[in-house]
């Protein structure tokens, strides 16, 4: 059983319920006694259990005024995206089920006419984007001179997505004994800025290293041809098509093309990106996260607050912008104490480029040779025995029309139709010219002499190396 120490006992019957065992990391920091009512700016990673985290922190500083008679608006938490800020709001409905604390969202792309008259009727806690919380604000649809508590959610990137004025606005009608807790997956310079200037003495959180990889993702790449690089994805899939996977495309086209080619291919997928209006990118997560869809093709708009729980691997079809982006990216999976896989796809043009990623990434990805035709054919042979294996009640109907059968055909006729029958429903297996097993190894010995070399010998190497 946890312990809880000075958390409100409704709260703790809700986490019972919830069935945790163990407190994450970052939620032991946060909660220490130390940290009570104080200004807090949190290093964290994806999926390290902030969100309850602040919720408890917030509620054990100020239940009695979150739940105050008159439904006064005391606490704000601000998130960069739609999906983060229904996540949240979902984690705290449970969390705050045995209380009579009333929530609300302000999310840009939602109705705005709904939000206000919820809001109206009188909330405690507001869960929003930072540009129609400004919205409503300008619409004084509610004040803010009441906040007690203040939660900035991924910090870094509201500042990636522009919100900085917006984040300033909201701040500058908080009251000045607010309490303003940060969370940031790193903690850049840009940040320490926006620290200082929001916050009070704050106590600096490191629940993981800045720019760490999880510990629970392993990273493996695939060198091949640029040419060959979707028809191997598709192969991949094929492969494993038992497993929740997300790919992560670096432009809105390329998810269109990759999506469709994959429809066309017998796949079952859904899109990210922010093409797709609130509605459509909602129905896309619902299919994921209740397993009616296990592959989902997404812009780096998917990359940061969603949380896919069940998610096994993580598919970088173009190579990431900068670290930061590869970690987060990858960070979908190997969530909640689960092992994921991320899964890079590089052509050997961009090798130099992929060594740089990598090393500031602080990630040793295995490389090896890409599946072959007949790795991929035992594996249909292999479902197929699995299946045989396993299918053990036969009705009478079915024995004796399997006895007329014997009686038309042979054992190893009925046997190839079986096969032909369900090897008709696959997806095609693509050719994909794989790099042969020399160059790989070049590839591998190089990347070991680069890891080997250390830090840059000079300065100017230096920032060569960190320019992305």
């Amino acid at each position: 059983m946890l312990e809880l120490n000075n958390i409100p006992s409704e709260l703790k019957i809700a986490i019972e319920e919830k069935g945790y065992e163990n407190l994450t990391a970052v939620q032991s920091l946060v909660l220490n006694q130390h940290n009570e009512g104080k200004d807090l700016l949190v290093s964290s990673q994806t999926g390290s259990g902030k969100t309850l985290a602040y919720g408890l922190s917030i509620s054990h500083d100020s239940l009695q005024k979150l739940t105050n008679k008159n439904k006064t608006l005391t606490a704000l938490i601000v998130t960069p995206t739609r999906e983060l800020a229904l996540q949240v709001f979902n984690e705290l409905t449970w969390l705050f089920s045995k209380t009579s604390i009333a929530m609300s969202t302000a999310i840009g792309g939602m109705d705005i006419k709904k939000e206000k008259k919820n809001i109206s009727k009188g909330i405690d806690l507001l869960v929003g984007t930072p540009g129609r919380i400004n919205d409503h604000f300008r619409r004084k649809t509610f004040t803010l001179k009441h906040i007690s508590s203040l939660v900035l959610d991924e910090a870094d990137e509201m500042l990636d997505l522009g919100f900085k004025q917006d984040l300033d606005a909201i701040v500058s009608e908080t009251p000045s004994d607010t309490r303003v807790l940060m969370f940031s997956a790193t903690i850049p310079k840009k940040i320490l800025a926006l620290a200082s200037k929001y916050q009070k003495s704050a106590i600096r959180i490191q629940a993981s290293s800045q720019n760490q990889a999880h510990t629970d993702i392993s990273y493996e790449t695939y060198f091949i041809k640029k040419h060959n690089i979707e028809n191997a994805i598709f192969n991949f899939l094929r492969f494993h098509d038992d497993k929740s996977i997300i790919i992560f495309c670096s432009t809105r086209n390329s998810v269109t093309h990759i999506s469709s080619r994959l429809l066309n291919r017998g796949f079952s997928v859904v899109s990210l990106s922010g093409a797709l209006n609130q509605t459509e990118r909602f129905k896309a997560l619902q299919s994921i996260k209740n397993g009616r869809c296990k592959i989902c093709v997404a812009t780096d708009v998917a990359a940061r607050g969603i949380d896919l729980v069940n998610l096994d691997m993580v598919i970088h079809a173009d190579l990431p912008q900068n670290p930061e982006t590869l970690i987060h990216r990858s960070g979908r999976t190997g969530r909640a104490g689960k092992k994921g896989r991320s899964i890079l796809f590089c052509s050997p043009a961009n090798k130099r480029r992929y060594e740089k990623l990598v090393h500031i990434a602080k990630v040793k990805p295995v490389i090896t040779q890409f599946l072959s035709q007949k790795e991929i054919e035992l594996k249909d042979n292999e479902k197929i025995l699995n299946f045989l294996t396993a299918h053990q009640s036969k009705s009478p109907n079915e024995l004796k029309f399997a006895k007329d059968l014997l009686k038309k055909f042979s054992p190893v006729d009925i046997a190839l139709a079986y096969i032909e029958n369900v090897k008709g429903k696959l997806s095609p297996i693509e050719e994909v010219e794989s790099l042969d097993k020399e160059m790989i190894d070049g590839i591998k010995t190089n990347e070991n002499k680069k890891r080997r070399k250390g830090k840059p010998k000079n300065r100017r190497t230096s920032r060569r190396r960190n320019n992305f």
